[in-house]
């Protein structure tokens, strides 16, 4: 199936579901949120436990294990809102939706994600490995880090971030089974891991479980630096995995027979 046919399908279901049945698709959402913030905690802990011991090599650790969350969301059929940017603009591109239809969805879906971050992080927040994070740790140092960036820093990154992110999600569209997914995904996702930048929805996962585990919170978790990051990264996202990927691909598949994916 060609790219355009598998985007096609993708919206087509993604928004039945949505007008059709939100419950369901409400819980796809909130498991969404689930599946990344389980896969940010444990990168979170291996790479915290190496950092001990090679100073340096936590966060690349991170970057190589947090893919585990977005491989998890996308074999189980969960709704990833930054992906959904993807899908939802390539079909607005396409006119199969409308643009109102197509933000709507976005913004609700993220809005569910967050949910599904909040539960998990609360639940480790009351675990072993989390209850009374110290402020060191490097769950921890990177939402602070996130969290003092200038607003022109987030945006530009956060443009980045989600243009990395749907090069995962379309090559594992082209992949044809499980073990080829994981190969495109977890490498690919550890681009915009490694590198610092920003998304939406994995700073959801941070921050919630800084919020529910750190002890004492760190300086930067206020409500104005919060909401500042999380705006800022959300369009971001949406210019960077929205426009830049799915508008983008959506043109190149109206050219020349020979040249569309």
């Amino acid at each position: 199936m060609s790219l355009n046919d598998s985007a096609a399908a993708a919206v087509k279901k993604k928004d039945s579901l949505f007008r059709e049945d939100f419950g369901r698709f409400g819980v796809r959402a909130v498991l969404a949120g689930a599946y990344l913030t389980l896969g940010t905690a444990f990168a979170g802990v291996a790479g915290n436990a190496v950092e001990k011991h090679a100073a340096g090599m936590g966060g690349v650790v991170f970057a190589l294990l947090f893919g585990l969350g977005l491989f998890s969301i996308v074999i189980l059929g969960a709704e990833l809102a930054t992906g959904n940017m993807m899908f939802f603009s390539y079909g607005a591109t396409t006119r199969q939706v409308g643009w109102g239809r197509a933000v709507t969805v976005v913004v609700v879906t993220t809005l569910l994600n967050l949910v599904g971050a909040i539960i998990i992080a609360a639940g480790l927040g009351l675990s072993a490995k989390f209850s009374g994070m110290g402020p060191d740790h490097l769950i921890a140092t990177l939402s602070q880090g996130k969290l003092v960036k200038s607003p022109v820093h987030m945006f530009v990154e956060a443009i980045m971030a989600n243009f990395v992110v749907n090069m995962g999600i379309v090559g594992a569209i082209f992949a044809k089974d499980i073990v080829s997914k994981f190969f495109v995904i977890v490498p690919l996702i550890a681009i915009f891991v490694g590198l610092g930048l920003e998304h939406v929805i994995a700073n959801f996962s941070l921050m919630s479980i800084t919020f529910f585990s750190a002890n004492p919170m760190i300086e930067a978790m206020t409500p104005a630096h919060v909401l500042l990051n999380w705006v800022l990264v959300f369009l971001g996202n949406f210019i960077g995995g929205g426009l830049l990927i799915g508008s983008l691909y959506a043109w190149l598949n109206r050219g020349s027979e020979a040249y569309r994916d």
